[in-house]
């Protein structure tokens, strides 16, 4: 029998190879009980383990540790320890010395260790102990070091991190260049991974001061194949270029390169973090395009929608005694443009007819429901000498009949010349014009007097378009001396994220009393100017000015 006999085979027969006469230990025969029962109870063991024997600090190992040390087996065996691990020895070295002076036994956790063992010098990572080996006349003789390689664990780690954080930044990219410089510089930082590394956009110039710096070449030497790797060893060291998804013929997809650390090695692990990396990038490319195309279509939509609204918003009637003004202004986001009208037409009577309404939704197709709710009413009430109440009554039918999906609200008015109806009063000659509304939910109109008061048509607001198409509906009135004001407008004038409407109406109010001096144009700007802010609007705005001038 032998001390090594608990060895396997390749490991018994380096041990038996070597002419330990010949090392510091001396031969075999010779060694002290201390050290013989000692390498028996490593070599039987499967945790790595060595022993650093004597003030030379010689190796005697056993299987496991073949592993930690890869290429530096079998010359390791029966050599000392600095001749073994010179680019370690400033650390350990002093630390054996520890022990082996009497120091006691430590242990070192998660620690940082590059070593020379697959021909580079790579970062390894280790928990390991050092322990004394005492003698019966108890001398310490040796150090025993056991210890386990959690190189794997800290790069898996570190790994996971990197594309956590890289997802993380990439979140809020908008554009293929934001996303380039948000993901740069993140990766460029990890010196630990990278040695280099860009991410070149079709049509984008090469950064070539960084490529030629860092040992990027500027194109790789081969066609790239989509969804392969194409690793090329360089003067400066391994490149890899991955393209960022398939292109289509004709097409170039952006292309990730980087130079590897060179002191990692470049194994499956280091392959997969690499696809990772690609990966987010990719997707989050896909995803940039995709709201790319989703914001070019809802701009399309958009533009026909303004479009279709402006055709059919017509300017008002002129009238030698009325002044009306009218306004239409977009939401400023793409997504919020919808269905707000405003009509201002003559009946065949003389009447003025005044309208506003808003259909649900913020799409081309509400833009589509406005149009037929907009024509239709001015059908209705051109072809009747009824009040607003049946114009809205008659609405309601058709839109039910012609099975327009929708909801809507609405107000319809008549302003009528007193003394056409022969109610002219005496003790109020200032009394001109009568104005009779009909309002389906929709927000109330607001009446300026001449002195200055403003007052809301709040009364009404009933069921609003499109729910029951049955419901009957009511006329209310109220005379108009000259030089009184009416204002008609639709939600996006007055609503505002977290504000009560009732406040937002007394804004409205208020704002309107401070233009009282102005004409119905120069009100109306002065209305939109005052209670929208152009960069927070989020719905389009229709608004209707009515000022009696005779």
């Amino acid at each position: 029998m032998t001390l090594w006999d608990g060895a396997g085979p390749d490991l018994h027969a380096q041990y038996e190879a070597i002419d330990w006469a010949s090392t510091p230990l001396g031969p075999p025969d010779a060694w002290s009980g201390t050290l013989r029962g000692a390498l028996r109870t490593i070599v039987n063991s499967r945790f790595p383990a060595v022993l650093l024997w004597g003030e030379e600090f010689v190796l005697l190992y056993n299987e496991a540790y073949v592993e930690l040390i890869a290429d530096k087996h079998p010359a390791a065996l029966g050599r000392t320890a600095q001749a073994v691990f010179p680019e370690a020895w400033a650390e350990i070295g002093p630390l054996m010395q520890g022990v082996l002076d009497g120091g006691g036994s430590f242990r070192v956790d998660r620690t940082l260790m590059p070593l020379h063992r697959r021909g580079f010098l790579e970062d390894c990572w280790f928990t390991y102990s050092y322990s004394p080996v005492q003698g019966s006349d108890d001398r310490i003789e040796g150090v025993l070091d056991i210890a386990v390689e959690i190189t794997s664990m800290v790069l898996a780690q570190r790994r996971a991190i990197t594309l956590t954080g890289l997802a993380d930044v990439l979140a809020g990219a908008t554009s293929p260049q934001d996303l380039r410089s948000r993901s740069l510089a993140l990766l460029r930082g990890i010196t630990d991974e990278f040695a280099a590394i860009d991410l070149r956009l079709p049509g984008e110039p090469v950064d070539a001061s960084y490529g030629a710096g860092a040992g990027l070449p500027l194109e790789p030497s081969a066609a790239l194949v989509p969804t392969a790797a194409y690793v090329e060893e360089t003067a400066a060291g391994r490149v890899v270029w991955l393209q960022l998804g398939q292109p289509a013929p004709g097409e170039e997809v952006p292309v990730l390169v980087a130079r590897q650390s060179d002191r990692l090695p470049f194994d499956y692990h280091y392959r997969h973090f690499l696809r990772g990396v690609a990966n987010a990038l990719t997707q989050a490319l896909t995803r940039i395009e995709l709201l790319a195309s989703e914001r070019r279509q809802a701009e399309a939509e958009r533009n026909v929608s303004v479009a279709l609204q402006r055709a059919l918003l017509t300017p008002p009637p002129e009238h030698e005694r009325l002044a009306v003004a009218v306004r239409y202004v977009p939401a400023a986001h793409v997504a919020q443009i919808g269905g707000d009208w405003y009509d201002a037409f003559l009946q065949h009577d003389g009447s003025l007819v005044l309208a506003i309404g808003d259909v649900a939704g913020h799409d081309l197709a509400a833009a589509g429901t406005m149009a037929q709710a907009r024509n239709l009413t001015r059908g209705i009430a051109v072809a009747t000498v009824d009040g607003p109440a049946k114009v809205l009554e008659g609405l309601d039918r058709a839109l039910e009949l012609l099975e327009v999906r929708s909801i809507a609200t609405a107000i319809v008015a008549r302003v009528e010349p007193l003394e056409r109806l022969e109610q002219l009063d005496p003790e109020a000659p200032g009394d001109r014009w009568r104005f009779v509304w009909s309002r389906a939910g929709h927000p109330p109109a607001v009446l300026l007097h001449p002195d200055g008061r403003t007052e809301v048509l709040a009364a009404g607001g009933e069921t609003i378009l499109g729910v029951e198409p049955d419901t009957v509906r009511s006329d209310l009135a109220v005379h108009l001396p000259v030089g009184s004001t009416v204002v008609l407008y639709t939600d996006g004038l007055v609503e505002r994220r977290g504000i009560p409407l009732d406040v937002s109406i007394e804004e409205l109010c208020a704002a309107l009393a401070a233009g009282a001096h102005l004409d119905a144009e120069a009100l109306s700007d002065h209305l939109l100017s005052t209670l929208v802010v152009p960069s927070e609007e989020e719905d389009d705005v229709a608004l209707v000015v009515l000022r009696v001038l005779s």
